[in-house]
């Protein structure tokens, strides 16, 4: 993601008065409890206002003063729900920047959403170290109501999420993590374009800088106390989401509470309140993970979280933390604890129970029962024409899992928004990346990071328009879902031209679990993941010599172009075992200051002690006619990026550059044709693109018979023809109309 400004956005934090002393001294009274109902509409909010006398030096350790709520359903079930303390601020604008108050006193409250229709009774209890008190019974009615409740995983089809009632809720949206000096006045922007165009979802984080509770510095108290004014800002952030009817996925960290540098300056551990210099207790990063005080108070603030934000039915789900490698065991202590599982069963933190995930995940991560659903971030440095293959890959390889997935942030660039390489504000790699993602098997549409700077100001909502438009035509919740299967498309007519061959990597920094790959000139790499990153024997738990199984119809090249050269490295072609070509690329600057270096341009990496180089450049070897074996290698230096793996003259014209995916469930299907030429490189270096004409496919698994075809406009939303075809021994002929961009279609057996 883009941090860039980072230190501006801290500077900008609207006034903020929630660090006052909030300590009592009262002896231990419950001296009113207040409901804002008495008939609470099914999935609705009862909110209990108490006047509560107590002494505590900090309102939000339970070990000091703990108020909770027994609710007892009208099936004699109970629930227990904590209480937290809250108080009211209001917000203004003044010169452009947001303002924020209090206009009240601190007070004690209780929110539930109750499930079951009936009559419900409950007791509030409050304890202090003097001893614990109870206030009268009471009792309100449940009636029926329209909310079709929270969201969970869909039983029918565990690749998607639903709401208890069993209605789909297909994702389509953004991320939306933070906002400027406006504030939430930015969210109020942002919130009613999204939501105008069928957008339903979106991920805001907490942070020091966007809704953070505990932190450092001027507007903070310090570990353990939490900061009421940006609670309150997110309640209002969350009040304006559900009243538009987008869920939320809200994060609860970032990686740079951990690090420090990094490349927009984003590391925030000198400030860290579990750090050790700041009285925490962690002497470096990786004691958060493990040290028994810290997790006791990652807990509290798990707790409070809960009891606050929990009975929302729009928040979709709790994200641990953005691109932090948690260990899986604190992952699934915190996961177990939300939930009451494992050593906290029967005591769930958060008794509404919304759904858990986090980013960075593992296989170990992914495997664990309490998480819920699985996702991933994608980006370039501007090195990567396609977002589309990208994101297909990555929606296969996460499969099999059984869970939901969603690729939660993907750019061009993670340095810059897309707009840089959008100069026309297309939104071509948004357009791909949605589309992609739907007819990969996600639960939910890519979110593009760049709301602020790049959709909202181009008015990029329209993408989002047409998405929503195909996906209400989909029965999501059926059943389950799987990945269709589509001959490649041709052209009737022989070989008439040939071209290159260019495929895009879509395994990124991980060992790639295949290292043998087949091209052909139709199908290129199908849905394998070529690597992206080459490395060296150094880094042995990651390195792998891809070999290359190819047929040249005639002599060609093989090239590989290289982006980033980290430290130095020897990079070797073995043409059917023999070495065919060796370059030896160096990231340092030259000796000789007047040598111009063959790289673009490098940069001294602090963290490592190393240079990073842009390349740029290709290299590759001759290739004769006829099959060959070729592997590449980095023998010795650290590693290198590829940005593309290019065979010349190795593609016809009577296999159109088309990517399709798709999905089937019984005798329907969904699929999206996409032009290949058509990305946001070709776009913004105005490159003529030819339509593809004529092109036929099939599509295999669906039962014999007669179906509906429904081909869509992706960039307006709507049907622009209609027709039949038969289904054979399981093969659906298909005869595409001209796709220039990109089409969809909706398949129906009649």
């Amino acid at each position: 993601m883009n941090l860039a400004l980072l230190g501006a956005m801290v500077a900008l934090l609207s006034v903020n008065d929630g660090t006052a002393s909030l300590a009592k001294n009262e002896p231990l009274a419950l001296k009113s409890v207040t409901p804002n109902q008495t008939q609470v509409p099914r999935r609705g909010l009862l909110e209990l206002t108490l006047d509560v006398g107590a002494t505590y030096a900090n309102p939000f350790d339970p070990e000091e003063i703990d108020v909770f709520a027994l609710f007892t359903a009208p099936d004699g079930n109970t629930i227990r729900v904590n209480g937290f303390l809250n108080q009211i601020h209001a917000r203004r604008l003044e010169n452009d920047q947001e303002m924020i108050e209090s206009a009240g006193a601190p007070v004690w409250m209780i929110r539930f959403s109750p499930g079951m229709e009936g009559k419900w009774t409950y007791g509030v209890h409050a304890k202090d170290r003097s001893g614990e008190v109870t206030a009268p019974e009471a009792s309100f009615d449940v009636v029926a109501s329209p909310n079709p409740g929270f969201i969970q995983v869909c039983t029918q089809n565990p690749n998607v999420f639903a709401y208890e009632n069993g209605q789909p809720c297909f994702l389509v949206g953004e991320n939306m993590c933070w906002s400027w000096k406006r504030g939430t006045y930015d969210f109020d922007d942002w919130l009613t374009a999204l939501s105008a165009a069928g957008g339903n979802w979106i991920r805001i984080w907490m942070c020091s800088w966007n809704c953070g509770l505990e932190w450092t510095g001027s507007n903070f108290a310090g570990l353990g106390v939490y900061n009421l004014s940006n609670a309150w800002k997110l309640d209002a952030i969350l009040d304006l989401a559900q009243e538009k009817n987008i869920a939320v996925m809200l994060c609860l960290g970032t990686y740079g509470e951990f690090t420090t540098g990094g490349y927009f300056n984003e590391g925030q551990w000198r400030l860290n309140p579990y750090n050790a210099v700041n009285g925490g207790p962690c002497e470096k990063p990786g004691d958060f993970w493990k040290n028994e005080t810290a997790r006791k108070l990652y807990q509290r603030r798990l707790r409070y979280l809960a009891a606050r934000y929990g009975c929302r039915g729009n928040l979709h789900s709790w994200e641990f933390w953005n691109e932090a490698h948690a260990t899986p065991a604190w992952v699934e202590e915190m996961a177990n604890y939300l939930k009451g599982m494992g050593p906290f069963a029967g005591q769930p933190a958060d008794p509404h129970g919304h759904l858990v995930s986090t980013t960075y995940g593992t296989d170990r991560v992914w495997k664990l029962a309490p998480i819920d659903f699985t996702q991933t971030h994608h980006y370039g440095t501007g090195n990567i024409p396609d977002s589309a293959p990208v994101i297909h890959e990555d929606a296969l390889k996460h499969v099999e899992y059984g869970k939901p997935h969603l690729m939660a942030e993907f750019g061009i660039d993670y340095r810059m928004d897309d707009g840089k390489y959008d100069p026309a504000k297309k939104g071509v790699n948004l357009h791909n990346g949605l589309w992609a993602s739907v007819m990969s098997g996600n639960a939910g549409s890519a979110m593009l990071w760049y709301w602020d700077g790049y959709v909202h100001p181009n008015n990029l909502y329209y993408h989002f328009a047409a998405l929503r438009k195909f996906c209400d035509t989909v029965p999501w919740t059926a059943g389950a879902w799987e990945t269709l299967n589509l001959d490649a498309p041709e052209r009737a007519g022989g070989i008439v031209t040939w071209s290159d061959l260019l495929i895009s990597p879509t395994c990124g920094w991980e060992k790639c679990t295949q290292t043998e790959f087949t091209i052909s000139p139709d199908q290129g790499v199908g849905d394998a993941a070529l690597p992206e990153f080459i490395f060296s024997p150094g880094k042995a738990d990651l390195r792998t010599t891809p070999v290359f199984k190819v047929d040249y119809a005639h002599p060609g090249r093989f090239v590989v172009s290289v982006n980033t050269v980290s430290m130095n490295a020897r990079l070797r072609f073995l043409l059917d075992d023999t070495l065919a070509g060796e370059v030896f690329l160096s990231a340092a600057p030259p000796a000789d200051p007047n040598a111009k270096p063959e790289y673009e341009t490098t940069e001294f990496k602090q963290e490592y002690g190393i240079h990073q180089a842009v390349f740029n450049k290709p290299y590759g070897i001759d290739v004769p006619a006829g099959a060959h074996r070729i592997m590449i290698e980095v023998t010795e230096g650290d590693w290198l990026s590829i940005s593309n793996y290019v065979l010349t003259g190795y593609a016809t014209d009577r296999f159109p550059r088309m990517n399709m995916y798709g999905l089937r469930h019984g005798g329907e299907a969904i699929l999206w044709a996409q032009n290949a030429e058509h990305h946001w490189k070709n776009v913004m270096d105005n490159v003529s693109i030819a339509p593809i004409q004529g092109a036929v496919s099939a599509a295999h698994g669906l039962p014999d018979g007669t179906y509906a075809i429904q081909w869509w406009d992706t960039w307006k939303g709507g049907m622009f023809k209609s027709e039949e075809a038969e289904c054979k021994d399981g093969a659906l002929s298909l005869i595409l109309p001209e796709v220039a961009s990109d089409i969809a279609a909706r398949i129906c057996s009649k």
